[in-house]
């Protein structure tokens, strides 16, 4: 393995799993370790370093001092890490020198320093841990169990555990850690097991995670312990909302790499919003909702975006994360009923609807947390490790005549096939829309999902497109997809007041409003349709 090289999956400890999963870790006792571990972390008043996704940090373990340098790698398995120890608790960047990040780290640090911005302590963490080194069939895997806190602020507290890492928790902040126990003002307690490979195989090192997550109810959390510090020390101890970002690949990548750096985008997009459910603040709960269900809609986009070129995921793997979508979309078109069109309602004029009336849906805290939902995740992961071990040749046969026609040409170069599968999907498009007018709801649906599937393989194809063609591009495709998840919000909508005509005489009111919106949505989206198919759809 690279020195350099860090492969770890972690979890949150149910408070009811705590004791058995301790016991667990004794039941081992020839490799069991247990350690006080006092660290703080370092970074410009400015967060330069936590917006480059570096986490530095000095750590007392024990009597000695040890100096870390870690780094996002761009999946939820893998990070940097580089470590020197230290005669004290003095920091030394140089230190980090000649390495990847250790450079960024100097170069970043020079930078603030010019503008008067000096690196200090923002955020301590206390631990006390229980270390087991697990052989398992293909691994060697070092199980650790932390419980502690993280502390807001820089200055020590006496009676912090280790005695030198503590703060005074002056940060003003208040919230609850999760599964982590109590809240305190600027404290947030941890509770978490992490797996990290020390030789062999990651997939070993998953099977062995997905046995203990299922012995003891563990939750995914892709979170480090640097992220959550960075956010308590902004006072939001909460999981953020997470968005889509771009894929970043070379110019030169080949499908298999171009996938790859799309796949581990889309799972952080839905790794970061679930654990915000399972885990974060119910007053962005609509949020996590929304972008748990578009990291999904990106996830199965980028499958069907690349497929024929790289290997398929299991189909029941599809099947489970469809069925996720699914029960995070009843909860959707409550909020839809609940907020967005029942507050339009409500300044048009509308009668309140009776008491109870109102729609209902899972607890998307209790479906993120689920044992299906939990082992649906990480299996994803699994799958994502093995993807790279187990690609697919390049002129691999197309899985049909249809989404994969494209393969039987790969010799061409993935940018050519990137150019031509736009092209027809783009072509269906404009099928479609000489047909709005006569469209039926169904297939309104269907084309609201084609413009969606293209706008997400436009961006994951980004890279190795003309720059400035695909910014307008995405442009036009981003309007027409707006105006047509309004419509589809209308729908849902009017079917659910439809149901309460019954109970309630106030829906007719709703009823008619949401009919005369819809006819007006339509007459806005035709123009913008057209003008989206007399626009070519980026080249190389």
């Amino acid at each position: 393995m690279n020195p350099e090289l860090e492969i770890e999956v972690k979890f949150l400890v149910p408070a009811q799993a705590r004791k058995a999963l301790t016991a667990e870790m004794a039941r081992a006792t020839a490799s069991l370790e247990r350690r006080t571990l006092a660290a703080m972390y370092l970074d410009t008043p400015d967060r330069r370093l936590a917006k480059e996704g570096i986490a530095w940090r000095l750590r007392r373990e024990g009597r000695r001092w040890v100096q870390t340098l870690k780094a996002d790698r761009g999946n939820a398995l893998e990070r940097f890490e580089h470590e020197v120890i230290r005669p004290d608790a003095s920091a030394d960047a140089s230190l980090h020198a000649g390495t990847e990040v250790g450079d960024r780290l100097l170069k970043i640090l020079a930078k603030a320093e010019a503008a008067g911005e000096f690196a200090g302590v923002r955020y301590r963490t206390e631990v006390r841990r229980i270390l087991r080194r697990v052989r398992t069939r293909g691994a060697i895997v070092e199980v650790a169990l932390d419980e502690g806190r993280i502390r807001a602020g820089g200055a020590p507290d006496a009676g912090s555990a280790g005695g030198a890492c503590g703060t005074s928790g002056t940060s003003g902040t208040s919230g609850t850690g999760g599964t982590g126990g109590d809240a305190q003002e600027g404290i947030l307690r941890i509770r978490e097991v992490e797996f990290e490979l020390v030789s062999g195989s990651p997939l070993a090192m998953l099977a062995l995670a997905e046995r203990w997550r299922k012995r003891f109810g563990l939750v995914l959390d892709p979170r480090s312990k640097a992220e959550r510090g960075d956010r308590l020390a902004q006072g939001m101890p909460f999981p953020p909302v997470r968005k889509g970002l771009p894929a970043d690949y070379p110019r030169d990548a080949n499908a298999l790499d171009a996938f790859g750096t799309a796949l581990d985008e889309c799972l952080a997009h839905v790794l970061r919003n679930a654990i915000g459910l399972a885990d974060g603040d119910q007053a962005l709960r609509v949020e996590h909702v929304h972008q748990t269900r578009v990291g999904i809609r990106r996830l199965r986009s980028a499958l069907r975006s690349f497929r024929g070129w790289v290997q398929a995921p299991p189909q029941a793997l599809v099947d489970e994360l469809r069925g996720f979508f699914a029960a995070l979309g009843q909860s959707r078109d409550a909020d839809v009923l609940d907020s967005g069109v029942a507050r339009a309602l409500a300044q048009a004029g509308a009668p309140p609807l009776a008491a109870g009336a109102g729609a209902q849906g899972p607890d998307p805290h209790e479906v993120a947390r689920s044992a299906e939902v939990q082992r649906m995740l990480l299996a994803w992961l699994t799958w994502r490790v093995g993807l790279v071990e187990e690609p697919v040749p390049p002129d691999a046969p197309a899985p049909d005549s249809g989404e994969g026609a494209e393969a039987g040409h790969s010799g061409q170069g993935f940018p050519r096939l990137a150019e031509r599968r736009l092209r027809r999907w783009h072509r269906a498009i404009c099928a479609a829309s000489e047909r709005f007018e006569t469209l039926e709801e169904s297939d309104l649906h269907a084309l609201r999902k084609r413009i969606k599937r293209q706008r997400y393989a436009a961006e994951f194809f980004q890279p190795v497109l003309r720059g400035s063609a695909c910014a307008r591009y995405l442009k036009q495709l981003a309007v027409v997809q707006n105006r047509m998840g309004e419509l589809n919000d209308l729908f849902v909508a009017r079917d659910r007041y439809q149901a309460l005509v019954a109970q309630d005489p106030a829906a007719w009111f709703a009823l008619g409003w949401i009919a005369a919106r819809i006819a007006e949505l339509k007459a806005l989206a035709l123009p913008e349709l057209r003008r989206l198919a007399r626009t070519d759809p980026p080249g190389r």
